[in-house]
């Protein structure tokens, strides 16, 4: 069951990886919000179709509402964050800072999974962190411009640290509080209503009908991130989670790896570099963390 639970967590990587590029596209059409809010619609009912009415009854309160509220906070703190980004600068830092949920997945283990880690931990961390930002910002990461940036938009980038952290919260305390299924697709229609009323307050809906294939490309982003979710889930309560939080740095460096092919393009050395830091910390944190001792 564990290699089943750790090998749904590599999917799920693996489908976020490929999603950007579509969320970009119907992004373009219904806006930011409005692109959320129905991906994660189409997805909601999906998963409702696939798994059935979730048994409210035979989870225990802390999943449903505690789980369920870090769950549709991350979403609802990070669109927000990005939507309030002033320039691309802002935004691509906010997504770095979104990039520390892998870390902080790591080290929120320790203590609520009751997971001996080994020195090498907290190194291993760092590395893997520091290849991501490398990649992420082309190697150009300039510290004081961010300290600038967070100071001239300072609830954006709180909002993008709360997400980070919700998302690590959640990751850990669905192992311990989930029972069965769970109740991921009311998870994913909440999250859906919330940004469907941010699209009416912060955005606009477009004025014509989505073309026919922005509904395909809906279509298939909703199955996506609808399989994506269901294979985290599974990966968090059944797999090794350290494992899986440790190749989940690898999620920003394939999206920008397909990107690159998709655009027949060749990423610059920056890239290169970046991948083989967090190769090294993926693996020191892979080795320093032996698989939980508790459910």
């Amino acid at each position: 069951m564990t290699r089943i639970g750790t090998l749904s967590g590599i999917i799920a990587i693996l489908l976020w990886s490929m999603s950007v590029a579509l969320t970009r596209s119907i992004s373009e059409v219904l806006g930011p919000f409005g692109a959320g809010a129905a991906i994660y619609s189409v997805s909601g009912i999906l998963v409702l179709c696939v798994t059935g009415l979730p048994k409210l009854q035979e989870q225990r309160p802390a999943y449903i509402w505690g789980c369920g509220s870090l769950f549709v906070i991350y979403m609802v703190c990070f669109a927000l964050a990005i939507g309030m980004a002033t320039d691309r600068a802002q935004a691509l830092e906010i997504g770095l800072i979104n990039y520390l949920w892998p870390s902080l997945t790591l080290a929120l283990a320790l203590p609520l999974l009751n997971i001996k880690a080994r020195w090498w931990l907290c190194p291993g961390i760092i590395l893997a962190f520091a290849g991501v930002v490398w990649v992420v910002s082309g190697g150009a990461l300039n510290l004081s411009e961010f300290v600038t940036h967070a100071g001239q938009n300072p609830l954006a980038y709180l909002l993008a640290a709360t997400a980070a952290i919700s998302w690590a919260l959640y990751s850990n305390l669905v192992r311990i509080y989930c029972r069965g299924k769970g109740a991921l697709p009311l998870f994913l229609l909440v999250t859906s209503a919330c940004l469907w009323l941010m699209t009416a307050l912060f955005s606009h809906m477009p004025d014509t009908l989505p073309s026919s294939n922005t509904l395909l490309e809906l279509l298939l982003m909703g199955a996506t991130t609808a399989v994506a979710y269901v294979c985290w889930d599974k990966a968090m309560r059944q797999g090794n989670v350290t494992l899986v939080a440790a190749l989940s740095y690898f999620t920003p460096l394939f999206s920008i790896l397909m990107a690159s092919l998709w655009l027949s393009t060749w990423p610059g050395s920056a890239f290169w570099s970046g991948v083989a830091l967090v190769i090294i910390g993926s693996l020191l944190c892979w080795s320093a963390s032996p698989k939980a001792n508790s459910n």
